[in-house]
């Protein structure tokens, strides 16, 4: 093996907080190689179990929604929640 990147990890001796102390030495010479971590990041809008909904709206109904939506700056998702709380449902 050889004495990059793999090498640090060896578990035969290493304690486990070494090990936590050669992985971030690891990262920081990955970041400042310009590797980028792909390690998977929470999405901000994470809404948890959820089901797709397709409908066909007449043209007048799906403008009004949309000018509803950008003029609350709304997502699709959070204008029809916004309505539907509105509505006490």
């Amino acid at each position: 093996m050889s004495n990059m990147f793999g090498s640090v990890l060896k578990k035969n001796n290493a304690k486990p907080q070494d090990t936590k102390e050669q992985l971030q030495q690891v990262d920081q010479v990955a970041h400042e190689q310009g590797f980028v971590s792909r390690e998977a990041h929470q999405r901000r809008n994470h809404v948890g179990p959820s089901r797709a909904m397709n409908c066909r709206l007449p043209v007048d109904v799906y403008e009004r929604f949309m000018k509803f939506c950008d003029d609350e700056q709304l997502t699709i998702r959070k204008g029809i929640e916004r309505l539907l709380d509105e509505t006490g449902r």
